[in-house]
């Protein structure tokens, strides 16, 4: 609640620190339709009236209750200072914040269609990522199968090498064997005799 107060305090001294600068811009608040004074009281002749929500310049004079200002057509005149309101009014500013408003909404929408374009995509992605990978743990669990097969492969052609030369050699080893124990063909000899 001390928060609030002193919030509005400071609104309230920046507000009135605004009504003394000199020249400063003001308008007819929102909720009334006022008369421009000759004078600072409702003694003096109307000049005219003044729409709410109207541009005034503050002329940085008052009396009373009232303020000197000048009005969007030139006429000098005293109104109510409790019907001044610093800045712009609301009926100029509601129309411009209505279309800054359409706009900020226009590009939230195409932000949004854009997000939404890109999460289709980031999902699309993601699927053909994790289909991709299967292919890859698919493709890696096939050559390891094949790695270990042609391993096998080699391990079993080495085996039969060594059973082939084995083989042989032991053929050869017998073969050698039985050649030499078997009976020599005895030699005739040779006659020296000439006939």
């Amino acid at each position: 609640m001390l928060k609030r107060i002193t919030t509005l305090l400071l609104c309230l001294s920046a507000f009135s620190i605004q009504s003394f600068a000199q020249e400063a811009k003001h308008s007819v608040s929102e909720d009334v339709y006022i008369y421009l004074q000759a004078g600072p009281s409702t003694q003096f002749r109307i000049l005219g009236s003044v729409k709410a929500g109207e541009g005034l310049t503050s002329l940085n004079e008052s009396s009373g209750d009232f303020s000197k200002v000048r009005d969007s057509q030139g006429r000098t005149g005293w109104i109510r200072s409790e019907f001044l309101s610093a800045g712009p009014s609301f009926r100029t500013q509601v129309p411009k914040l209505e279309t800054a408003l359409a706009d900020t909404r226009a590009q939230l929408a195409k932000i949004t269609a854009e997000r939404d374009e890109l999460a289709g995509a980031s999902s699309q992605q993601q699927e053909a990522n994790i289909s991709q990978q299967r292919q890859l743990e698919s493709v890696t669990s096939e050559n390891e199968r094949l790695k270990a097969q042609v391993s096998t492969l080699q391990n079993n052609e080495r085996f039969i090498w060594l059973k082939q030369g084995g083989a042989i050699g032991g053929v050869g080893l017998v073969l050698g064997l039985i050649l030499a124990y078997l009976p020599r063909p005895k030699r005739r000899k040779k006659n020296d005799h000439w006939m």
